[in-house]
């Protein structure tokens, strides 16, 4: 059970998983794990993307619309050709309001937000897990830049949009695929592996117009077929990045030392070990 703060509604709510029982299964008994390590290779996500490709696959996105209660009235079409059709499906401009003044710090994703500081030592939590920036991208130079900075962990639940934005105008100054497996995003899988280090994960670090440097970082997981990168090199705020094939996933953005200020009401509830849902352009803080 995760409990997510709703700051529209200023209250709390569990959410809805889907396939909670079998992600508990897999990661919390002894036979569960065992079955669980050759789903955890990308064939498999990609087996289960290929499938909700088919037209056949069609016959899923009604139950999962009524369950989830997804408004499709904000989708640009109403028609789709497979479930994966559906579940990338984009929204129309007005659906999503993107703050666009300079001093901003914006949601890149419709999301649950937790934030962390980056120690002096480069060290910060993610789900009482202590990473470092150098663990996660394999980059000392890169990592270095952001230590004494500020982690936010935008974690992408299925029923959420799976379209995400640049946070800031600006451009691309480096990139890198990191290979690796596809746990589950769920809080619960961090209690049993480091989920953060191991995935697939692909990271870009930007010079912004005004937060100086940035660190931006797709991480795949359980049936995500794939992350699809439109790879701009020069950008705008607002401006769509990407967006996740089927299944749950997280985007990790970090920003320099004294760049940003965190949203207080956002701070309040994830020093209450709560997570924030916030919506894709929707303001998270501003310049510190």
């Amino acid at each position: 059970m995760t409990l997510i703060y709703d700051r529209k509604l200023k209250e709390t709510y569990t959410e809805s998983e889907v396939g909670g029982r079998v992600v508990t299964f897999l990661y919390e008994t002894a036979l569960g794990r065992f079955l669980l390590k050759p789903l955890l290779y990308p064939a498999f996500s990609n087996f289960k993307a290929a499938r909700n490709n088919t037209k056949r696959s069609v016959r899923k996105i009604k139950p999962f619309v009524e369950k989830y209660h997804i408004n499709l009235d904000e989708a640009e079409q109403t028609t789709f050709q497979s479930f994966n059709d559906f579940f990338t499906r984009r929204l129309r401009p007005a659906a999503r309001s993107i703050s666009e003044a300079k001093t901003t710090v914006i949601a890149v994703a419709d999301s649950k937000l937790m934030t962390y500081p980056i120690s002096e030592s480069g060290v910060f939590q993610i789900k009482n897990r202590s990473y470092t920036l150098n663990e996660l991208i394999r980059d000392t130079r890169v990592a270095e830049q952001f230590i004494g900075g500020t982690c936010l962990v935008f974690r992408l639940a299925i029923d959420d949009y799976h379209r995400y934005c640049y946070p800031d105008a600006g451009k691309k100054l480096a990139a890198r695929m990191i290979p690796g497996m596809l746990h589950s995003v769920r809080p619960l899988a961090h209690a049993h592996a480091r989920v953060f280090s191991e995935n697939t994960r692909h990271w870009q670090l930007f010079e912004t117009e005004n937060f100086g440097r940035v660190l931006f970082m797709e991480v795949g997981a359980l049936l995500v077929g794939r992350i699809h990168d439109h790879g701009a090199t020069v950008f705008t705020k607002g401006q769509e990045k990407g967006y996740f094939s089927y299944g749950g996933s997280s985007i990790v953005v970090c920003y320099q030392k004294n760049q940003v200020k965190i949203a207080e009401d956002i701070a309040a509830a994830n020093r209450e070990g709560l997570e924030v849902r916030v919506s894709y352009g929707e303001k998270v803080g501003s310049h510190a």
